[in-house]
């Protein structure tokens, strides 16, 4: 594609965004076009209605192609943790004798920890909490050991496996609409490896995106997701019980959310929420109780989440670093932040990416997704090299 650009598509729960990017001044991304179409959404279980979810992704592309002159032959796709699962390995390879770790060696370490798993499904992506060799010296980075010399290499590794139906039904449509080559990306992992600097990461980091009828928890580790998992609750969350707790509609609900705000303190009883658009009137009180309602029951699913996987040992893990939270939840249920370390009793940050116009968390999956494609550009795809545990086992 000309200018180096990359096309993209980011798969939220309730909306798909199709979208081209370059590399700009100081390597930061920049969108050159974009269109967003909404559709019936996604749950854990999978799409809502798979036609909805076609049409919009065709309207979404149709709609930037007309404006694109050049011919896009590669697509890369956010794949929400839905669909995504993590697994996580130690590996050792051993030598013979000493010699200097190359690239080859990391390659060839990753490998043979994916052929150890046996996996079923297609692994679309790899990475690493740490490497060692031999001592008890963590490196974050695999270029720093690089030319060292050691006769074993040791990693901290994490695969990413995607869910065969998802997988399928947007491979498939997307070849429909004449891309030659489709190339998935883990959405939380570009999110993590974005949002969160280098050095929060060396310790365990968490992100909590929040999206529209999903949001995910992720455990991240230098650059490695430890744990994640996604729950059925967000915004519609919220919007649908103010619909069934006041009696209204959807507008109206999406009116009173767009501009309530639970990070306060007591409400006085006689606070009176009026509506611009019609005649209609609620306490304001009442209507942060059924926000801060739906924004428990995600609270819950965190802390039954941090209990399962650390149990006693969360004080520790916690200790220093704040749960980070994006997604359009971020935005659009204001305070949200505030009383989710209310209620967690943990520290919290909202996260956003730190672009010009686009530093919204609302738009972190698109400009994450954007950097992560952007990156791996002018080297050599990992798929290249050993082509996924699914592709070699029933492809092969």
């Amino acid at each position: 594609m000309r200018n180096e650009s990359v096309a993209v598509l980011d798969i939220r729960s309730y909306e798909v965004t199709f979208f081209l990017g370059l590399k700009g001044a100081n390597d930061k991304p920049v969108f050159s076009d974009k269109c967003t179409e909404k559709y019936e959404g996604f749950s854990k279980d999978g799409f809502f209605d798979v036609q909805s979810f076609r049409e919009a992704v065709t309207a979404a592309i149709t709609s930037v192609r007309q404006n694109y002159e050049g011919i896009i032959g590669k697509i890369f796709v956010g794949a929400p943790s839905a669909f995504v699962n993590v697994v996580t390995k130690g590996h050792t390879n051993a030598f013979d004798r000493k010699r200097k770790i190359s690239e080859q060696d990391v390659d060839a370490l990753y490998e043979s920890g994916l052929n150890g798993l046996l996996a079923k499904e297609r692994c679309i992506r790899r990475s690493e909490m740490y490497f060692t060799l031999g001592d008890n010296r963590k490196y974050f980075n695999q270029k720093d050991i690089y030319g060292s010399s050691s006769t074993i290499l040791q990693g901290a590794l994490c695969y990413y496996f995607i869910n065969d139906a998802f997988y399928d039904t947007v491979s498939t449509l997307l070849r429909d609409l004449g891309f030659e080559e489709v190339e998935f990306l883990p959405s939380t992992l570009a999110q993590s490896l974005y949002l969160l600097n280098e050095k929060r990461r060396e310790g365990y980091a968490f992100l909590l995106d929040i999206g529209f009828l999903t949001s995910s928890i992720s455990v991240v580790y230098g650059n490695g997701i430890v744990h994640e998992e996604t729950f059925d609750c967000g915004v519609g969350t919220v919007l649908v019980l103010l619909m069934q707790s006041l009696n209204i509609d959807y507008a109206l609900a999406e009116e009173i959310l767009a501009s309530a705000n639970v990070s306060g303190g007591t409400i006085p009883k006689d606070m009176t929420w009026m509506s611009e658009r019609t005649e209609a009137s609620f306490p304001v009180a009442t209507i942060n109780d059924i926000i801060k309602y739906g924004l428990d029951e995600l609270c819950e699913n965190v802390e039954k989440f941090f209990a399962k996987y650390y149990g006693e040992k969360q004080a520790s893990v916690f200790a220093g670093n704040p749960v980070s939270i994006t997604g359009e939840g971020a935005v659009r249920i204001a305070g949200a932040s505030e009383h989710i370390s209310h209620r967690l009793n943990r520290l919290t940050e909202v996260a956003y990416p730190d672009l010009p116009y686009f530093d919204k968390p609302s738009y972190s999956s698109k400009v994450a997704l954007l950097a992560m494609a952007l990156s791996g550009q002018k080297k050599r795809s990992w798929k290249d090299i050993f082509g996924g545990a699914k592709s070699k086992k029933r492809n092969g």
